[in-house]
């Protein structure tokens, strides 16, 4: 009788990492044994595998990593982040990481990490704390948090008050549908559109063209990184709410929230739109 999947895998992987770690035979001949395995091991077993060899002999160095044994632990290593202990898991998709995977084994003093590498270079992407927790309405997609940009405020005169409001919200991967979490309001942080319509106030339209796109995506990578910092270390994207013209002869369309900043850890995961309604 063969083993069981799981116990294949954990042999060949003490195997791989014993002998990458033995001075003799070192990096080069685990990564070959792992090229012979590849058979035994599966389609994901193999990424998998190959995967955590990857992180490690990229990373070992960067994160102080040492191989996590098979004690149920639900770690691939150990090591140290912002001098902190930490577990890392690692994985090529976040469809697999769900937190419910992680709440029984977190602890005092240890944090778990999520090292997500991509699947077809197998570099080191993004290193997230834990996983996604599932969307309560659908139970397949996986909430991700994102900042959408509100146009200037107005008062009832249509006066305007010289501040944007921005909410953060969670968005489904599957439904799409979206919980707001907080909402925050700023002076100066406009949206791309009132950028542009700004732009093109004070320059000509050749030179709005030209220097429009660079601006824009700078403006979007400082506010997310503005409000990851001081508001959600989990954030993932910055979107905007605005209307989107479907039949110009009418002007018929829809309001949604339309990305315009995701991170490379989830841009597959999240459309490019969310609709919603013209009051959030």
């Amino acid at each position: 009788m063969g083993n069981h999947p799981a116990e294949t895998y954990h042999r060949i992987r003490r195997i791989v990492f014993c002998t990458y770690n033995d001075p003799k035979r070192g990096p080069a001949v685990a990564k070959k044994f792992l090229e012979g395995y590849r058979n035994k091991l599966g389609h994901e077993g193999y990424v998998g595998l190959k995967a955590e060899l990857a992180f490690y002999d990229r990373h070992k160095d960067d994160y102080g990593l040492t191989v996590a044994g098979d004690m149920g632990e639900h770690a691939d290593f150990s090591g140290v982040l912002d001098h902190r202990a930490c577990r890392f898991d690692v994985t090529t998709t976040l469809a697999f990481k769900t937190w419910d995977e992680f709440e029984p084994f977190l602890g005092q003093g240890v944090r778990y990490k999520i090292a997500l590498l991509n699947h077809n270079t197998f570099e080191l992407t993004e290193v997230l704390d834990l996983g996604f927790k599932r969307c309560a309405d659908c139970a397949d997609g996986f909430l991700i948090p994102c900042v959408t940009l509100m146009s200037e405020n107005r008062n009832s005169h249509g006066e305007s008050s010289w501040s944007n409001d921005q909410l953060l919200v969670d968005i489904c991967t599957c439904c799409h549908t979206y919980v707001e979490q907080a909402r925050h309001t700023h002076h100066w942080m406009f949206t791309n559109q009132e950028m542009v319509e700004a732009a093109m106030d004070i320059e000509d339209a050749e030179q709005t063209s030209r220097g429009t796109s660079d601006v824009l995506d700078q403006h979007n990578l400082a506010i997310y990184k503005y409000f990851r910092r001081e508001f959600n270390d989990r954030l993932m994207a910055v979107a905007e709410h605005g209307y989107s013209v479907d039949e110009p002869s009418t002007g018929g369309g829809h309001w949604a929230m339309q990305m315009v900043f995701k991170n490379k850890a989830v841009a597959d995961n999240l459309p490019n739109e969310i609709k919603c309604t013209s009051e959030l």
